[in-house]
């Protein structure tokens, strides 16, 4: 039950702000130019920004996109830290040296300056659905090095047991012990993995959008919302604008809730 508690909340949070998105009548790039900088009202519970985009819609919109972006970069990372790690576990040693030196030394870059490198290059008039995907693309592609080795020391210890020994006796190729007996049984190390990169990767694109380089506007991110905290007359003015840091946190406080708890049953 308590292993449960943060899935469970994280389910709520995604169906409420999809409960938002349905039956509010303003969109996440709409503008009520009546009600610039408005606070709480019926209209807008959660009062508007400089632009008069209702808040709660676009919180819950970066609330959704935030998640479902990183838990699909966190899918590719450990898919291609998977490919990677077994790759090097059942080939010569010597294809294992060239994987692992470069799976340390894409760990030895900045990455950070490596995101803002590769999202600064992208065209003035790139789609922010295009940002998005590319955003978040290049956090799995990045991603993957710091996994890689831990996969492999784990499928290097099921290559020796005695299981993978009569299976290789019994006449199964290579492929059909990796896809059958080997990836199924990493599934304890994978799904921490997998757990760990999910507020990596929002905090990345966070610290990203605050810099002008995540995810292109209309589309709402809490990067580009978090900018609301360096205007002083906006905190005095209305705590709404605490909103999207405030369900930031408790995204990535369930997370990490739900990380030591998968790390705690490996």
């Amino acid at each position: 039950m308590k292993r449960l508690l943060p899935v469970v909340l994280l389910l709520l949070l995604m169906l409420a702000s999809m409960v938002v998105l349905r039956l509010s009548p303003w969109r996440y790039a709409t503008q009520d130019r009546v009600s610039i900088l408005a606070s709480s009202t019926l209209t807008h519970p959660a009062g508007t920004d400089e632009l008069g985009r209702d808040r709660l819609v676009r919180a819950a919109a970066a609330l959704l996109i935030g998640i479902g972006g990183a838990s699909a970069a966190a899918t590719i990372t450990i898919l291609l830290a998977a490919a990677a790690g077994l790759l090097a576990a059942f080939s010569p040693s010597w294809v294992a040296a060239v994987l692992l030196f470069l799976s340390d030394g894409f760990l030895s870059l900045p990455w950070l300056f490596l995101l803002m490198i590769v999202r600064s290059m992208l065209p003035l008039t790139a789609s922010p659905l295009t940002t998005a995907v590319i955003t978040f693309l290049v956090l799995a592609l990045l991603g993957w090095p710091a996994f890689a080795r831990t996969i492999f020391h784990g499928a290097r210890g099921i290559r020796s047991s005695e299981w993978m020994i009569h299976g290789r006796a019994s006449g199964l190729t290579a492929r059909q012990l990796i896809l059958v007996h080997v990836f199924p049984n990493l599934g304890s190390l994978l799904l921490p993995q997998f757990f760990v990169c999910i507020p990596a990767f929002l905090m990345a694109e966070a610290n990203l959008g605050a810099l002008g380089l995540g995810v292109g506007e209309p589309i709402p991110s809490w990067g580009a919302m978090l900018l609301e905290l360096d205007n002083t007359a906006l905190l005095i003015s209305t705590r709404w604008v605490f909103l999207p840091i405030a369900l930031l946190v408790l995204v990535l406080l369930l997370l990490e809730f739900l990380t030591s708890e998968a790390n705690a049953h490996v």
